[in-house]
């Protein structure tokens, strides 16, 4: 799969190329690239939320809708609990995964449910984005997670 429109050797702008080796390990432009690809997942996550197709979470009516935080090489992906946000999420990570060439761990993966999450809706979303575990953690990167209304 080649890129459009970009300048190559010469300064002669083409329809297409096709890069024909990758980054050595600790390129100093492998953070670049990495920060390309992550601002094109955010895009796809974005625009699936504008479409309906998927729903972040709102910490209060009224507040902006947060679909996805993203910190380095971690991600945290918000949405419902329902097997069509999740057949979403599923096509959008299979084309992230094509185009950036990156491959999701899923066996580091995992998802947390809000309490009020019915549990055939955790079996069919877990089932539809091939992740198995479950996580009860109350932390993400050392800041607490909380799904659902305070108890304060």
């Amino acid at each position: 799969m080649g890129l459009k429109g970009f300048v190559v050797g010469g300064g002669v702008l083409t329809e297409s190329f096709s890069p024909e080796r990758g980054l050595r390990h600790g390129d100093s432009l492998s953070p670049y690239l990495f920060l390309i690809c992550a601002e094109g997942f955010s895009a796809l996550l974005n625009h699936a939320e504008r479409e309906g197709k998927i729903a972040g979470v709102k910490i209060c009516h009224g507040a902006p809708s947060i679909s996805h935080l993203l910190f380095a090489d971690d991600s945290l992906i918000l949405i419902r609990a329902r097997k069509e946000d999740a057949m979403h999420l599923h096509s959008i990570l299979d084309l992230y995964e094509h185009c950036s060439g990156q491959v999701i761990n899923k066996g580091k993966s995992a998802v947390l449910f809000s309490v009020n999450a019915r549990g055939t809706d955790r079996e069919e979303v877990k089932q539809e984005l091939h992740i198995v575990k479950e996580t009860m953690n109350e932390k993400y990167l050392g800041l607490p997670v909380h799904v659902g209304r305070s108890k304060g």
